[in-house]
């Protein structure tokens, strides 16, 4: 242990500057990706958004469904989603419901009881959310490191891991031309089974938003490397705050 402990100070003391310029290049990363996105102000002041999607979701036992959806959220601890789901000649709404620690599930405005996996991976979107926005990485609680250059979807990306405590480690990848991020990447559970898979967040296309900001246009998920989910965003609109009756039935 006392050897280890040597070499890892040895180390330390030796590759001191190296390990800063990583650091500083991690925050350099960051810099030009929040620019890209629209700048500080409007990350920082835009907690809140409603957003419509459609696309085809690959569902265990299923197959590929296609489906609609309407999400709205608000940081730390507010999000509602409405789903309709298209299986053959039936559609099936699903309601979702995160009011702090209440959770409300309905199928077809009948209420459910939310499994503990349900849980815990709406806990995580939470989480998710708050690293997608970017200023709240310049905290001191998040560490960031270069993971280094790859390609996402035949695209030039450069990646950054984050680590906070008590959350599980994440890795952004973004464009290195553009600055935009292209990839979001970390250890997730798989809605309908519980199982713990690696899950990407791909961003294949943006399209501008209000006042020129890029927003997502079109979006790949995988889960493991399998595609578990491809939509195409219809709408995004970014609020300060939204009323608490949006996250109520």
């Amino acid at each position: 242990m006392f050897r280890l402990l040597a070499l890892s100070l040895c180390a330390a003391v030796g590759a001191a500057p190296v390990a800063r310029a990583a650091d500083d290049d991690a925050k350099a990363i960051l810099a030009k990706a929040i620019k890209a996105h629209g700048g500080e102000d409007v990350l920082s002041k835009n907690k809140a958004a409603i957003t419509k999607n459609k696309g085809k979701i690959n569902l265990p036992g299923a197959g590929e469904i296609e489906f609609t959806q309407e999400t709205s959220y608000m940081i730390p601890d507010k999000f509602k989603d409405v789903m309709e789901l298209k299986i053959g000649d039936k559609s099936i709404t699903v309601l979702t419901i995160v009011n702090g620690d209440k959770i409300t599930l309905e199928v077809d405005g009948k209420e459910m009881k939310a499994p503990d996996e349900a849980k815990t991976a709406l806990k995580e979107a939470g989480h998710v959310l708050e690293v997608a926005r970017l200023v709240p990485l310049k905290d001191k609680k998040y560490e960031l490191s270069i993971i280094g250059e790859d390609k996402v979807e035949g695209k030039k990306v450069v990646g950054v891991r984050v680590t906070a405590k008590g959350q599980k480690d994440m890795s952004i990848f973004f464009d290195k031309e553009t600055g935009l991020m292209a990839k979001l990447e970390f250890r997730g559970s798989e809605p309908g089974t519980g199982k713990e898979v690696t899950e990407e967040r791909i961003v294949t296309e943006y399209a501008k938003g209000k006042n020129g900001v890029p927003q997502p246009k079109k979006v790949i998920v995988k889960h493991d490397g399998k595609q578990f989910l491809e939509a195409e965003v219809l709408e995004v609109t970014s609020y300060e705050k939204l009323d608490d009756s949006v996250f109520k039935k």
